[in-house]
């Protein structure tokens, strides 16, 4: 039975791709490209991920870079103090459909003989995030970002406070990463260790974000306060972040301090404070997008009355290659970790990497039919202390291999 029922999804997968040669005479485009009757390409990639104009059209508060347009295009004035979205773009609403199913799904445990799991007609993800966003009026954006029926962004925006670019304000639920050159989010391939690091950078939180590119040159400044990690006390973690964009080329450098979780816990009330910093570079030619981060963190966690330090770092190198039909992408991460001082449990560390391939074929400019191959292996006890994600083991190789359809509309 399963071998029937795995025939059938392999030729239904098929029979999908045939149709996607089919030529189609329009696009169901997302709210943005609606509103302004343009391709996504305008600002993305390899979508999610935006390209240099979609990053300064997302920084300038939804309006076009280096424009105030956010009270007349797509919207309608009842009156003089009253803009609402008009035409194509009302309801400023789009919906993101992914469903995907593994092909192969292998792990391996260390002194274990390979274990083979089900996998053929077992559906590894399956979702429909929406998001809502645009401009109330001139300056003045919002956006939410709906994921499993949570907000994952919430915020509001008040931008070119001062002059162009100069200042420009979110608060709300907030990725404060967002402006990076390597991003933690908006990624095809999904998150990445790099991004586990420096958690402490982004982590979306109810936050206050000063931000700005003056005159719209080169450099981008950021300062952020948020409320990440905090338990019972009223204090607050800050961040800073620099970039500079050179030609067809972004830097970033991006520091955060999880100052937050003073803690009331408990009788110890002990400290627990993290910092982290994460630099970044990414470069888009035509045809051709690489990027790289790399990421620090140090923490030191009291709240049991004894300290327990630790120190980890992450790595990501990707590439991809797209055109108007299909891309190429790749990914390596990793990840290392070390507990170097504990006086419960002692010393311990750990060392993890990912490999991820993905190929798209893009039957729409807002659709993908794609395969995806992933390994995934974990080290663990380099310092003999014992088995960490697998007790009594020192490590495993994972991995697995899927199909699927992505589509934004």
């Amino acid at each position: 039975m399963k071998k029937i029922l795995g025939l059938f999804i392999i030729a239904a997968f098929v029979g999908l791709s045939v149709l996607a040669l089919t030529p189609t005479p329009s696009y169901a485009l997302p709210n943005f490209a609606k509103k302004h009757e343009a391709s996504c390409t305008l600002c993305h990639t390899v979508w999610p991920a935006l390209n240099r104009f979609g990053e300064q059209y997302l920084m300038n508060g939804f309006q076009m870079p280096d424009t105030e347009d956010g009270g007349d295009v797509g919207k309608i004035k009842p009156d003089e103090h009253v803009a609402l979205d008009s035409g194509g773009a009302n309801p400023p609403l789009s919906v993101r459909m992914v469903v995907e199913t593994f092909l192969t799904r292998d792990q391996k445990t260390e002194g274990a003989a390979d274990d083979s799991r089900s996998a053929l007609i077992e559906a590894r993800n399956a979702e429909t995030p929406f998001f809502a966003g645009g401009t109330i009026g001139k300056n003045f954006s919002y956006f939410i970002d709906n994921v499993a029926g949570a907000q994952e962004q919430m915020w509001v925006g008040l931008h070119n406070i001062g002059g162009p670019g100069v200042v420009n304000v979110r608060y709300g639920v907030i990725n404060n990463a967002d402006f990076d050159a390597w991003s933690n989010h908006r990624h095809d391939l999904g998150g990445s260790f790099a991004a586990t690091v420096a958690s402490d950078t982004h982590t979306d939180a109810v936050a206050l974000q000063f931000y700005g590119r003056p005159a719209g040159g080169p450099l981008t400044y950021q300062v952020s306060a948020d409320t990440h990690g905090r338990s019972n006390t009223n204090s607050l973690n800050y961040g800073l972040m620099l970039r500079g964009d050179f030609g067809p080329a972004a830097v970033s450098y991006h520091y955060g301090a999880n100052n937050a979780a003073k803690s009331a816990w408990g009788s110890a009330g002990k400290d627990m404070t993290s910092t982290s910093q994460i630099l970044a570079a990414r470069a888009i030619l035509t045809g051709i997008e690489v990027s790289a981060a790399y990421a620090l963190n140090t923490a030191d966690d009291q709240s049991s009355g004894s300290s327990s330090k630790t120190d980890s770092n992450g790595l990501v190198l990707e590439g991809i290659y797209f055109t108007e039909m299909f891309d190429i992408q790749a990914r390596y991460s990793s990840f290392t970790y070390s507990k170097y001082a504990n006086v419960t449990s002692g010393l311990s560390d750990a060392d993890r990497s990912k490999i991820s391939l993905k190929l798209d074929y893009h039957a729409t400019t807002n659709s993908k039919i794609f395969f995806k191959y992933e390994t995934d292996s974990y080290k663990g006890d380099a310092l003999k202390t014992g088995g960490v994600y697998n007790s009594g083991t020192s490590g495993y190789n994972d991995g697995y291999s899927s199909i699927g359809v992505d589509l934004a509309f």
